[in-house]
């Protein structure tokens, strides 16, 4: 490890370690990437994230009702119309004379059910295509697997919270690479909408895309620096794609051929600097 590396570990423990997290010196440090010894990553994304607090003093009791809740989340995620955990004590709801499998109702908890069941085969789906040669990403987690997997969990609300939490994000409206090219008919939506909806997740290697990510969190306008990454990385290829075809470049913006990520950083920070 090299001296400037444990400088910077140092840097970030020292921040960390105040009764008040100085929030803007943390976002300054975590912009140029977060070390990730000691669990330094973890802490810093959960405090840039919102889901610890600036308050140290507060962090245990934080941590134990954001679990308590996820676990209520987890609680409402699956159920089948019904049935009731017995292990919780609570008794079997029969539902059958008002509602059914077969209830064309959009109202219909049945209804809710599948649809929502559709939704998590699609997630599941998306998780094993994103980093497909990675085993992480190929196998159930030890929690909550079961807890998830039991048909028995009330469900009620996940996809309202999917509807509620959807990223809203901007497309790339203008062509800051300069490439209009109406000839070609490449629209944004050929490329970026994978880039914005998926942080980038395979575009990069995952060590590269977590480099990416700690300049994103660290970002008070995270999302609005995300496009300029995107218009970034269209900057850097921009004499390829005003010489190729429509095949060629179609090509390049989906398997996108730079591999530094701290060069395009450095582009998006110049991009957003001259704003």
């Amino acid at each position: 490890m090299s001296s400037l590396h444990k400088s910077r570990i140092a840097d970030f423990q020292d921040v960390l370690k105040e009764p008040t997290i100085a929030l803007e010196k943390l976002q300054e440090l975590s912009f140029s990437g977060i070390p990730c010894e000691g669990g330094l990553r973890c802490l810093c994304w959960k405090i840039l994230l919102n889901y610890l607090p600036l308050e140290r003093a507060s962090w245990t009791s934080i941590l134990a009702k954001q679990r308590e809740l996820y676990s209520q989340f987890l609680r409402e995620m699956i159920i089948q119309p019904g049935i009731a955990k017995a292990n919780m004590g609570v008794s079997r709801e029969d539902v059958t004379f008002e509602d059914h499998p077969l209830n064309p109702n959009p109202d219909s908890r049945w209804n809710t059910y599948f649809k929502d069941n559709e939704v998590l085969l699609q997630i599941d789906k998306d998780v094993r295509r994103l980093c497909p040669d990675i085993s992480f990403f190929q196998r159930a987690t030890e929690y909550p697997c079961l807890l998830i997997l039991d048909p028995q969990n009330e469900f009620e609300t996940l996809r309202k919270r999917v509807e509620q939490t959807t990223l809203k994000s901007q497309t790339v409206a203008r062509n800051r690479s300069g490439v209009t090219n109406q000839e070609q008919n490449i629209k944004p939506q050929f490329f970026a909408f994978r880039w914005l909806t998926l942080l980038l997740s395979q575009e990069f290697l995952l060590p590269d895309v977590i480099r990416i990510w700690d300049s994103l969190f660290a970002d008070n306008s995270r999302f609005d620096f995300l496009l300029l990454v995107c218009c970034a990385m269209l900057i850097l290829i921009r004499e390829h794609l005003l010489e190729g075809d429509f095949t060629v470049n179609m090509r390049l913006l989906q398997d996108y051929p730079i591999t530094d990520v701290c060069q395009i950083l450095q582009k998006a920070k110049e991009l957003q600097d001259s704003q």
